[in-house]
């Protein structure tokens, strides 16, 4: 099965850090997209949630923000959007 991204490429680019966190995020934008957030970016075609998110992600329209050390390992979602 051929997975566009490539994740190895996402990984070793050092955009999220590790798969954990890319799963995450990846997760939690996909979430917001089916929750009917806005699309960051333009995809042709019809692309699931979870592959619209990589994209943006790999577009660096997505990123993780870690959270502050006492609230634990989590991570926020930071879009374009979000102000920044």
């Amino acid at each position: 099965m051929l997975v566009e991204p490539n994740l190895d490429v996402m990984l070793h680019d050092k955009r999220v850090g590790n798969k954990f966190a890319l799963v995450t995020l990846a997760l939690k934008r996909a979430r917001q997209i089916n929750d009917g957030s806005p699309p960051l970016i333009a995809l042709s075609g019809l692309k699931k949630p979870v592959s619209r998110a990589l994209e943006e992600i790999m577009a660096n329209q997505v990123k993780a923000i870690p959270a502050p050390p006492d609230d634990g390992p989590r991570f926020t979602v930071e879009t374009s959007e979000s102000g920044s």
